[in-house]
């Protein structure tokens, strides 16, 4: 950026490299170079530009925490999940952190989801619980962590808990035989998968409901 400036200025020489960047800043389109992690194939240099100093300020919250508090201040630290360059690593690593932490297998482990009731809700964390902000929900609404059907097209999800609990055998089963699996999806497109989260439904309300609604997650509003 700093390169282009000083072209616009006429105080460097253009390059086949500026000039294209030149060009593609000037139509709003994000130069092909900076394209380094997953965003909507139709957005804008300047949603991109956004976009990016959210997860600058968020890298410097991750690195602040680190330096101060160390590996446990990083676990408590509430993540926007939207935020990281590749999400579906971060969900790996507290499995891995989990299993290990409780000499457990990995396996064993089934991600469980609790919404909390604010997003200014600081909840205690266990050994097993990480902080994920940023979720939205599409095509239903969460009461006390309870889903119903909604004609509501969008809504953002306060702080949600992401936990690794120890289940085996028909412990599995029983523990999602009266709840949906919905997808998570990195943003609105739907165009990556990241993980599945499974919530419990009101009473009179089928999962198909929720599938046929395409009711899904997402973690950024990017699209």
């Amino acid at each position: 950026m700093q390169d282009v400036i000083l072209v616009c200025q006429g105080e460097k020489k253009a390059t086949n490299h500026l000039r294209q960047m030149n060009s593609d800043l000037t139509k709003g389109i994000i130069p092909q170079s900076w394209k380094r992690y997953t965003v909507p194939a139709e957005l804008t240099v300047i949603q991109w530009i956004t976009d990016f100093t959210e997860r600058i300020k968020q890298f410097q919250a991750v690195s602040k925490a680190s330096q101060t508090g160390g590996l446990m201040a990083l676990k408590n630290l509430n993540v926007w999940l939207g935020g990281l360059f590749v999400p579906e690593a971060y969900i790996t690593a507290t499995r891995q952190y989990v299993a290990q932490a409780n000499s457990w297998s990995l396996e064993e482990l089934s991600l469980q989801v609790t919404v909390t009731e604010s997003s200014q809700q600081k909840a205690a964390l266990d050994v097993r619980s990480f902080g994920v902000t940023g979720l939205s929900l599409h095509g239903a609404t969460c009461t006390k962590n309870v889903l119903s059907v909604s004609s509501t097209i969008q809504s953002e999800l306060p702080l949600c808990l992401l936990s690794w609990v120890r289940l085996e055998g028909d412990a599995v089963a029983a523990a999602v035989k009266d709840q949906v699996t919905l997808p998570v999806y990195l943003n609105p497109s739907r165009a990556q998968l990241l993980f599945t989260l499974n919530f419990s439904v009101d009473v009179p309300v089928k999962g198909h409901n929720f599938y046929e609604r395409g009711v899904a997650l997402t973690c950024s509003k990017l699209g």
